[in-house]
């Protein structure tokens, strides 16, 4: 009887870790990673009306939901980067609902900040070409599994000379 009071809760202590082992398995079969991509980004204020204040864009993205139930965005926190300058960063907070197996579209208000605009601009000047990246995380409330975060990434480059020239500017 004694020998069986001692080895119950060592018993009890090995199959409790065993059983939440084997429930991960299944909780990771049940949930799948949404995918976010950067949609869009549009600016929104206008910079000749005050060239030294902060400049309001609108980051767009779509969160694409997998799984069989909806989950909540939380949290999404940002950066964009241009040539080497980081002009943006910052987070934002809301509670908004990504049905189940639908893409939603999460809108991010974002400030560029001039001074580091510009000093971007001198780079893009000297090198004739703008690199960009804009990346972050999206943090999603999901059922059981908490809070989970997707990271999200869009990078290019541009040619303000080629853009200029298609838009109707004859530059050589």
């Amino acid at each position: 009887m004694r020998i069986a009071k001692r080895v119950l809760p060592f018993l009890f202590l090995i199959l409790v870790p065993l059983a939440a082992s084997s429930c991960r398995s299944i909780l990771k079969e049940a949930f799948k990673p949404p995918k976010v991509r950067v949609a869009d980004v549009l600016l929104t204020s206008n910079p000749v009306d005050d060239p030294k204040g902060p400049w309001a864009f609108i980051l767009t993205l779509a969160v694409n939901n997998p799984n069989s139930y909806p989950l909540n965005v939380s949290h999404v926190a940002y950066a964009a980067v241009i040539g080497r300058e980081t002009v943006a960063e910052g987070d934002h907070r809301s509670d908004i609902r990504v049905e189940a197996s639908q893409v939603t579209t999460v809108t991010v208000p974002l400030t560029v900040r001039p001074e580091a605009f510009r000093g971007a601009m001198r780079q893009v000047m000297n090198a004739r070409h703008l690199d960009y990246e804009f990346n972050g995380s999206v943090a999603l409330q999901a059922p059981v599994v908490g809070v989970v975060r997707i990271p999200f990434s869009r990078t290019g480059t541009v040619d303000p000379v080629d853009l200029l020239r298609k838009k109707g500017f004859g530059i050589n």
